[in-house]
């Protein structure tokens, strides 16, 4: 048996906005009413598909925040609140030019000898910049600065010649 696919978000919503229709009156103003006993029927029928339908997006909606699954929405408003808390480089210009030199796949003896600092202030500012970015290692604060721009990677251009 495969498994079936997940529901688009775009199903979804169409399924909350559908529902149970009635026919047109004879006369507007008034309201319809099953006439025989096949429309009586047909009516309940309705009205109880339209439960079972109301039941299952419910059920949907419990499994989704049951599994942590997010909509395509909450996913489109955490990127964007990430990329507002982004947009200005919260970094020194020291502290970019370490994480440029990690970018640039240096190691610490490398950087400070580069960089003109002792290994110890190398390795205090690569732990500053990852409690400023909030990020849990100094090669995730080398991948959010380089997404973010704010470094490039590959070889340092710092002026200094090492």
């Amino acid at each position: 048996m495969t498994k079936p696919e997940p529901l688009a978000q775009q199903d979804i919503k169409r399924l909350r906005m559908a529902g149970l229709v009635l026919p047109r009156a004879p006369r507007p103003g008034e309201r319809w009413v099953p006439r025989t006993d096949a429309e009586v029927h047909l009516l309940r029928e309705a009205m109880r598909l339209d439960q079972m339908r109301q039941l299952l997006l419910a059920e949907v909606g419990r499994l989704r925040q049951a599994s942590g699954q997010r909509s395509g929405a909450e996913i489109r408003e955490e990127a964007a609140r990430e990329a507002a808390r982004l947009r200005e480089c919260p970094l020194s210009p020291t502290l970019l030019g370490v994480v440029a030199a990690g970018a640039a796949g240096l190691t610490q003896d490398e950087t400070a000898s580069r960089l003109h600092f002792a290994p110890a202030s190398v390795k205090t500012n690569r732990a500053r910049v990852a409690a400023i970015l909030g990020t849990r290692s100094f090669g995730h604060s080398i991948a959010v600065c380089v997404q973010a721009g704010w470094v490039a990677p590959g070889p340092t251009r710092t002026g200094v010649d090492g």
